[in-house]
């Protein structure tokens, strides 16, 4: 494959890992650069807010209906409980992420060990 190649094959890796790296980083710096310029109240900055609230959602709602790995081997009714136990605890204290995670964690840990 590499044979008439000028890159030496052990430096392949490298060069695909910075292409990517900096396919990802000119991004990041635009954002940056660019995120001075739009305020936070616009229509345009709600719009980008919800697409990422949507796609947490989405993603949240695929790990617990649609499993892989090690968390597929268990049950629906053990992922959705502690699921809903952990939102519950962070709407009700002070809508703080790491409490309402840590309780999501210990209620499926509980939910796994008694079961």
């Amino acid at each position: 494959m590499y044979e008439n190649s000028l890159i030496i094959p052990e430096l392949m890796p490298w060069l695909m890992l910075l292409v990517a790296s900096s396919g990802i980083f000119v991004w990041r710096f635009l954002g940056v650069v660019l995120s001075s310029k739009v305020e936070k109240d616009s229509f345009f900055a709600k719009w980008i807010n919800a697409i990422a609230f949507a796609m947490t959602t989405a993603l949240m709602t695929r790990i617990i209906i649609f499993p892989t790995g090690a968390l597929a081997e268990t049950q629906l009714i053990e992922r959705i409980i502690p699921f809903l136990i952990g939102v519950v605890i962070f709407l009700l204290f002070s809508k703080k992420p790491i409490v309402g995670l840590a309780a999501g964690v210990v209620s499926f840990s509980f939910a796994i060990y008694i079961v």
